[in-house]
């Protein structure tokens, strides 16, 4: 198969779109199709990086590619770690495997009824440098064709998506091998909304940033559009003919190559792996880790740093998250580079900015100067040592428009304290009010808080947290301590940092909405469950600041 596509491309001119409709359809580049089936995660990554590979080399044929996995498998990004992205036990209980893909992006669930799709071809065949823009919105093609073939009205949604009316129906993307790309897209042929729900923790950080509430309002699927299910053998045939179409090529079925089949037997045990699935992004002991997030309109980064707070030095960086970068070793090759660097955030900033010049990095939605932010921010957490706090203390602490040192200097006065801490039976539970009654953690901070002269803010549900905000901001607060757990934190940091107003969030202690799937019933002030603050910690940033505050009256 591959000597019959080397042979048809040399008789014209073998790259994408070079040939137009006149042209015999006997002069087409001929591409392969490849249908590997429903495959478990392991070898459907295994086959990835094996495919890849040898068309790196050139020593196999262009490819269009069709992919299933059996069982269902929760897929977290290559930069991604697995124990932040998917909830494990919940997967393990249900039977959902868990892999980890070899391009970059979010965590998914890929269920039986989703159909993957890839294009493994040589980046001279076409017109564009793989993983611009432009070359996302040209890979599309093909699957928009397909669709609209099938009575669905498709299109690209920059940067890598696919999109009917708004909701997304095929997520994107790729990575570079030697002289070729993978490029691939998840098409929801149908779509367990609940399953995805419970058993990822990504996608409803995803969900936030465009102000909705459930997946199902966010993404879409064949069998919702069409009012009925489709055979997958028609969705493939419609693929099919779209690539061809789009890509100005001819797609004949095949079958693997010798060198693909040992290259992927190869493979196999590595993907089957530990070190693979769980290691290779395993953040180091929190005993020596700060972290920090950067979060932009279309990336979130979360930068992991094991630090040496004697020599004042970075031992290791680790950065992941939801997103896309190319060359895909470029993440690899900044960590390494700033091992063992100086705690010096402007000479850590000048160094990223030198090196995403010089490797001509492509990221979608971010750039250097927001990975520089994300280290920062973890960098800052270790301004509270000086303070009397912990590693694993700071480590709580998430500050907003500030460092915290800064923000503790600027005398914070008020505490905002979420509903859900109050006792469920609790009769002042939606009016903001408290007796400090002491049966459970609100009412401590409660009263610690009037005891320090700050004033305690009770928050009712996400719409009053806005209006706190925005109140502060129009009173010049100049700064608040406040409670709320890490995904809420991770969710909504946009929001905090659109006031403008300075803050500290404590981590609270246990499961909280996000832990239990009731995030949506949080959001409106329904959720009925009990959450235990961190009240240790809150004490301790509240007396510092008290403190401080007092000492500068002196």
């Amino acid at each position: 198969m591959a000597e019959k596509g080397n042979r048809t491309r040399s008789e014209g001119d073998g790259r994408v779109g070079a040939l137009d409709s006149s042209v015999r359809e006997s002069a087409l580049p001929v591409w392969r199709l490849l249908d590997t089936g429903a495959q478990t995660g392991a070898r459907n990554m295994a086959l990835d990086k094996a495919l890849a590979a040898e068309r790196g080399r050139g020593l196999s044929p262009n490819t269009l590619r069709f992919l299933q996995f059996q069982p269902r498998t929760a897929l977290v990004g290559v930069y991604q770690d697995a124990e932040q992205e998917v909830r494990l036990e919940y997967c393990r209980q249900t039977g959902i495997d868990v892999n980890r893909r070899v391009t970059g992006g979010g965590a998914l669930l890929f269920d039986e009824s989703q159909l993957g799709w890839e294009i493994i071809a040589a980046k001279a065949d076409f017109p564009m440098r793989p993983m611009s823009e432009a070359f996302h919105r040209l890979a599309c093609q093909g699957c928009i064709a397909g669709l609209r073939e099938l009575g669905i009205e498709a299109e690209f949604r920059p940067r890598n998506d696919i999109e009917v009316a708004g909701r997304k129906i095929s997520g994107t993307g790729g990575m570079e091998e030697g002289e070729a790309f993978l490029f691939q897209g998840t098409l929801l042929v149908d779509f367990d909304v609940e399953a995805m729900i419970k058993a990822l923790r990504i996608p409803t950080e995803k969900l936030t940033q465009a102000s909705l509430e459930s997946a199902a309002d966010r993404v879409t699927w064949v069998a919702r559009e069409l009012g009925h299910a489709l055979p997958i053998e028609r969705i493939k045939a419609a693929l099919v003919r779209g690539f061809e179409q789009t890509l100005g090529i001819r797609i004949e079925a095949g079958g693997m190559t010798s060198g693909e089949e040992q290259a992927f037997e190869s493979l196999l045990p590595y993907f089957e792996s530990d070190e693979w699935i769980y290691g290779q992004r395993r953040r180091p002991s929190r005993v020596s880790l700060v972290s920090g997030l950067r979060r932009t309109e279309s990336a979130v980064l979360r930068a992991n740093l094991s630090v040496d707070t004697e020599r004042r030095r970075l031992r290791q960086t680790l950065l992941t998250g939801d997103f896309f970068v190319s060359p895909e070793r470029a993440v690899y090759d900044l960590e390494a580079r700033l091992k063992d660097f100086k705690l010096d955030k402007a000479a850590i900033a000048r160094e990223i900015e030198t090196f995403w010049d010089a490797a001509r990095i492509e990221a979608a939605g971010f750039g250097a100067a927001d990975v520089a932010d994300a280290i920062a921010a973890a960098l800052d957490k270790l301004e509270l040592l000086d303070a009397g706090f912990s590693i694993e203390e700071a480590n709580r602490v998430f500050a907003v428009n500030g460092s915290p040192l800064e923000i503790l200097g600027l005398g914070p006065d008020r505490v905002l304290l979420p509903y859900c801490a109050m006792m469920s039976s609790c009769a002042y539970r939606r009016e903001g009010d408290c007796v400090v009654c002491g049966m459970c953690s609100y009412g401590e901070a409660y009263g610690l808080a009037q005891s320090l002269r700050m004033k305690p803010v009770t928050i009712l549900n996400f719409e009053h947290l806005l209006e706190t905000l925005e109140s502060f901001r129009a009173d010049g607060i100049r700064a608040y301590i406040g409670s709320c757990c890490e995904a809420f934190y991770n969710k909504h940091y946009r929001d905090f940092a659109a006031s403008g107003v300075p803050g500290l969030l404590v981590d609270v202690n246990d499961s909280t909405c996000y832990d239990l799937n009731k995030a949506s019933k949080a959001y409106k002030g329904d959720f009925d469950g009990e959450t235990e603050l961190n009240i240790d910690l809150t004490l301790k940033l509240m007396s510092v600041a008290a403190q401080w505050k007092k000492n500068r009256k002196r």
